[in-house]
């Protein structure tokens, strides 16, 4: 059963590194490990991603509110939003499919450590790259939207980076990285939602209430300061400097744990 104390600190851990493109799968693995918990799999992970999408729905309420308001006004500000919303709709489809089809593979790659540490050097190829990805002013279209959407689709194993591969992916498509960025945290809210649906609809094992209610609060107050930090980042062009910090941290899973 997974303390207070345990959900507090999972939960700071979360909200510290899911916008961050560090992997915040890995680092719970990692976590869970080091400090002994009885994970309940997926679904403790899923309880602290809600609390980070909170966290994305106030950071860009603004956005989110004029999505929303105009995929249901009439005329050409409404089209835009529509063509928006579907351009999402479209980048969620891949992990939507993913999660579905190879959930007993992704289930048991949360519990093994190696894979952890051979995800996370993939993590820390992907961030590196961007070191020559310069971006630009480059647009979302059906095209990116399915290409970015693959890329979150194999953020679903624990050590891969969502924030990473779906930034990155937009950099080299030609985007500049604050609108990478932001298309990347909007297209994250239905895929969240629709794995915490699909895990609340699987149960809660091993998890009681309270301790996920502050797991939850936690991760939100947390992700909302990174975001703010992460898209300072991006302005200066400097997303490549976290290949380093994966680097060492997949070595270290893979020969020290």
């Amino acid at each position: 059963m997974t303390s207070i104390l345990d959900a507090l600190l999972l939960g700071l851990l979360q909200g510290a590194t899911e916008f961050l493109p560090v992997s915040s799968s890995a680092h719970l693995v990692i976590a869970q490990y080091l400090l002994g918990i009885d994970s309940p799999g997926l679904v403790l992970e899923v309880a602290l991603h809600m609390g980070t999408l909170l966290s994305v729905l106030i950071y860009f309420r603004k956005d989110i509110w004029s999505l929303a308001a105009g995929t249901f006004r009439p005329g050409e500000p409404g089209v835009s939003s529509r063509q928006e919303v579907g351009l999402i709709f479209i980048a969620t489809v891949p992990a939507v499919v993913a999660a579905l089809v190879f959930k007993d593979a992704i289930d048991a790659a949360f519990d093994s450590l190696d894979m952890v540490g051979w995800m996370l050097l993939v993590t820390t190829a992907v961030l590196i790259s961007s070191r020559w990805a310069h971006g630009g002013t480059a647009g979302v279209t059906a095209k990116v939207a399915l290409i970015l959407g693959l890329a979150q689709a194999l953020a679903i194993m624990p050590g891969i980076s969502r924030s990473g591969m779906t930034i990155v992916a937009g950099l080299w498509l030609g985007m500049s990285g604050t609108e990478a960025a932001r298309f990347s945290f909007l297209m994250a809210i239905p895929a969240i939602l629709g794995a915490g649906l699909l895990s609340l609809g699987s149960g809660m094992p091993g998890v009681a209430l309270l301790p996920m209610g502050t797991g939850m609060i936690v991760s939100a107050l947390a992700g909302y300061v990174v975001i703010a930090w992460l898209m300072d980042i991006l302005r200066r062009g400097r997303l490549y400097f976290f290949g380093g910090y994966t680097l060492l941290a997949g070595l270290i899973v893979i020969f020290a744990l």
